[in-house]
């Protein structure tokens, strides 16, 4: 029965997973969604990205919230606004009768002012936008996700004011990345909306079936026999790289939420926190600190001390 509790934003929910659809029809190419859809056409001319009809969604949810009776759903969708206008108001609608905060992963391009407001109004709880990467000829030549960084921007912007948390989730350490690069993405989150929650990035995971993966492998970087771990929270890269050490990669894992946040004066200090010694530990407990203190919001640190 413990294991339908999650940690969310400060507080222990009840929690269950819910899914619209499956796969992606996007082309991103450090996700196995894209690989799956190729698999399926090529065997019989099946279709691997399918959606469920809201009939199938309500039957599910009505079967979850009568037996866990959640308090917190998360939508288990690569990109969960990957649908058009008519399927979201259908699915409105629809969940407008339990408005059970809810929280789901999409991208930008799905975002518009309509779906931004009736996001609200079902209670959504969290939602994380796909960023990525902040370098656009990166971006677009090594990830496949040509979106241009002012429709990322205006797609927070648009978020910004409403009630439930937004942030921008990032990743770091892929193929022939160096500190520039990776500091191009830091750089372009600190554009975004200061209402945006400070989240880390996650550590590149070289998944089978993923070009990404065969790019590492093909330029020396990875073993072929080497396999990613399911989790995408990894500590350490996998990728042995001349641009940037896995030591360096880890260290910007560590303090990234402190680089995106606070002003370039104190970038010298994170530094520091970034090397995992007396100096570096030292450092970085001192702007943990600072950082709870002042980024932080206060409902949050509230839930998080209650």
């Amino acid at each position: 029965p413990g294991s339908i509790y999650r940690p969310m934003q400060g507080k222990i929910w009840r929690c269950v997973g819910l899914e619209t659809q499956r796969g992606c029809p996007y082309t991103c190419t450090y996700c196995n969604s894209p690989g799956n859809n190729v698999i399926y056409k090529d065997d019989g001319n099946r279709i691997f990205h399918r959606k469920k009809s809201i009939a199938r969604v309500k039957e599910e949810l009505d079967f979850l919230v009568k037996k866990y009776n959640p308090q917190l759903i998360f939508m288990v969708v690569d990109t969960f606004l990957a649908m058009s206008n008519k399927e979201f108001d259908e699915f409105k609608e629809m969940y407008m009768d339990y408005k059970i905060p809810f929280w789901m992963n999409t991208r930008a391009e799905t975002i518009n002012e309509h779906r931004a407001a009736g996001l609200e109004e079902m209670n959504m709880l969290r939602m994380n936008i796909g960023i990525e990467h902040g370098n656009f000829d990166y971006r677009k030549n090594y990830l496949k996700r040509n979106v241009s960084d002012e429709v990322q921007i205006k797609a927070f912007e648009m978020v910004a004011d409403k009630k439930y948390t937004s942030c921008a989730n990032s990743i770091i350490g892929m193929p022939d990345e160096n500190r520039e690069l990776i500091f191009d993405t830091i750089k372009f989150i600190r554009k975004l909306p200061k209402s945006i929650d400070a989240t880390g990035a996650f550590i590149f995971a070289p998944y089978h079936g993923t070009p990404l993966r065969d790019l590492a492998i093909q330029k020396g970087y990875l073993k072929d026999d080497e396999i990613a771990s399911v989790s995408n929270t990894a500590h350490h890269s996998m990728l042995t790289m001349p641009t940037i050490s896995k030591e360096e990669i880890s260290g910007l894992v560590r303090v990234y939420s402190f680089y995106v946040k606070f002003p370039e004066s104190r970038w010298n200090d994170i530094k520091i926190a970034e090397k995992s010694n007396k100096e570096g530990d030292a450092m970085f407990k001192k702007l943990g600190k600072e950082f709870d203190q002042t980024y932080r919001s206060e409902q949050t640190m509230a839930d998080l001390h209650a």
